[in-house]
């Protein structure tokens, strides 16, 4: 099974329990609650100091969440040189959490 890195800000021991429970990603999870956190959004670079992770980690995950319409961003298409923005799409999230209750629930 694969070592994911470990954020260095704490989580509160349910929310570890929890994560531990589904074998959900601390980084991930990490990214998510800062985007909640900061509702006018941030960058990717902003998320990687505050998390302590590397860059490459950090947009992997941006990347990934924003494919799933979890996170989104300012940018357009071409995103060279561009300072993007990241903010939580909590109506997307919200959905993906329910519709996983619903899949243990077995529905």
């Amino acid at each position: 099974m694969p070592r994911y890195a470990k954020p260095v800000t704490s989580v509160q021991p349910r929310a570890e329990a929890a994560m531990k429970a589904f074998g959900m990603n601390q980084v991930r999870a990490a990214i998510v609650r800062h985007l909640a956190l900061n509702p006018d959004g941030v960058t990717s670079g902003q998320i990687t100091r505050e998390l302590s992770a590397t860059y490459q980690t950090i947009f992997r995950h941006l990347q990934d969440l924003e494919e799933q319409g979890i996170v989104a961003s300012d940018a357009g298409e071409h995103r060279h040189g561009q300072r993007v923005i990241y903010t939580l799409n909590k109506a997307a999230r919200d959905k993906a959490l329910a519709d996983y209750a619903e899949y243990l629930d077995g529905k």
